[in-house]
């Protein structure tokens, strides 16, 4: 898939070299492009800091420890470690699963789904890096707007086993 993607890229980005080329010389401005060219740009920004985002994360609550690691062609994230008795039988759970990127943002977001312990219900979320510590969670019903975002912050690089 990541080869697929990588393919697709290269090719939309050629094509729109040669349209390019040949818009200006007919005289066509580049501002029908600038919207393809933004959202191939955010796929590979994205694409790019998905390693980054892998690590363990400490919930805004504290009272979990979570790993975000590859899992197929996406992102998940299993609780490592639980830090608050209440919270035990969520040791290695899978909360969060199929975060991929988003082309629709200029900034590297993922879109995917974490449950929720408290209510038991699983949300569409977006997951957002702010810093190389701090990562945005914004669970949500119907659109992230609608959503209660949370930081979570990072406690280590290391993931402890690839998916």
């Amino acid at each position: 898939m990541k080869k697929q993607i990588i393919l697709i890229t290269t090719c939309a980005t050629l094509l729109m070299s040669a349209w390019s080329a040949q818009a200006q010389q007919a005289g066509l401005s580049d501002y029908y492009l600038a919207p393809v060219e933004a959202e191939i740009q955010a796929h590979n920004h994205a694409n790019s800091k998905a390693g980054a985002v892998a690590g363990i994360w400490l919930t805004q609550s504290g009272n979990l420890e979570v790993e975000i690691s590859k899992c197929g062609q996406a992102l998940c994230g299993k609780v490592s470690r639980v830090l608050e008795a209440s919270a035990a039988p969520a040791m290695g759970k899978t909360i969060m699963a199929g975060f991929t990127p988003t082309l629709s943002t200029k900034a590297a977001t993922w879109s995917g789904k974490i449950f929720n312990r408290a209510d038991g219900q699983t949300y569409d979320c977006q997951m957002r890096m702010l810093s190389s510590t701090e990562l945005e969670i914004t669970p949500y019903k119907d659109s992230p707007e609608n959503g209660r975002s949370q930081v979570w912050t990072r406690v280590s690089n290391t993931v402890t086993a690839q998916k």
